[in-house]
Formats: structure tokens, C-alpha cells, sequence
């Protein structure tokens, strides 16, 4: 037997994951794999962002999760990846909680007061 989720299943699973609470963390590293459960922090020190989440339409009604954050840069930052994680977290740079989505992105530099819009659009089929 075979199941997949039908498109209002789609809906369901975003609705409920946009009611959560998300934070964005950026970062200086690539490619992390599957397993990871942190962005690579070695010279960053802003905390994580609450991001705001929503429904959107990619395919078939309300199949994708927006999260909307922006980070300013504290210092000089060679930004290359981004996390969405189920917790604020502790420390500079932060540590704790779950990174669910993990985007990686060509090198944005930036001075101390530039920040990033980031906008994660997370797509389910």
C-alpha cells in the first residue's frame, strides 16, 4: 500500500506549522548536512530573530510555510546560510532547540548595522 498526503493535508501541516514559533539564525559556513542541528557561528554573535510565519501558495492552496525575519550585523559578516529553529536559545551565539529548515546562499558581506530580510519559503508535495 501506498499513502501520500492529499493537498488538504498539505494545508493542515503548514496551518499548524505557522501557528509555531519560529526564530531565524544566520551563519558562515555550507552545505551542512541532513543531521545538522546548527548554522556555523564561529564569527557571529547576533541572536536569533522571531520570525513571522505564514501560509503561502506555491502548487495547491496553502501548500508552503513563509517565515519572515531580519539580522543585523553586530560587526563585519560574510553571511552564507540561515536556520529556522524551534527555539530562541542561549549563549552568543545561540545554542539549543531544533533547526527544522536550513537554507544555504551565495556569500553576503556586511558591515556592522547592515542586516538581511530573510524570507524561507519551505515547500510541501
Amino acid at each position: 500500500m501506498t499513502a501520500r498526503v492529499q493537498n488538504a493535508g498539505l494545508a493542515r501541516v503548514t496551518s499548524l506549522l505557522a501557528a509555531a514559533s519560529w526564530w531565524l539564525q544566520w551563519g558562515t559556513g555550507s552545505a551542512a548536512a541532513a543531521t545538522a542541528n546548527v548554522v556555523t557561528t564561529t564569527t557571529t554573535t547576533e541572536s536569533r530573530a522571531s520570525a513571522t510565519a505564514s501560509q503561502q501558495t506555491t502548487t495547491v492552496t496553502s501548500d508552503t510555510l513563509r517565515l519572515v525575519a531580519t539580522i543585523t550585523a553586530a560587526g563585519t559578516r560574510a553571511i552564507t546560510e540561515v536556520g529556522a529553529f524551534d527555539a530562541v536559545g542561549t549563549g552568543s551565539p545561540p545554542t539549543g532547540g531544533n533547526m527544522d529548515i536550513y537554507a544555504d546562499f551565495s556569500v553576503v558581506n556586511l558591515a556592522s548595522g547592515d542586516s538581511i530580510a530573510f524570507t524561507l519559503n519551505t515547500t510541501f508535495s
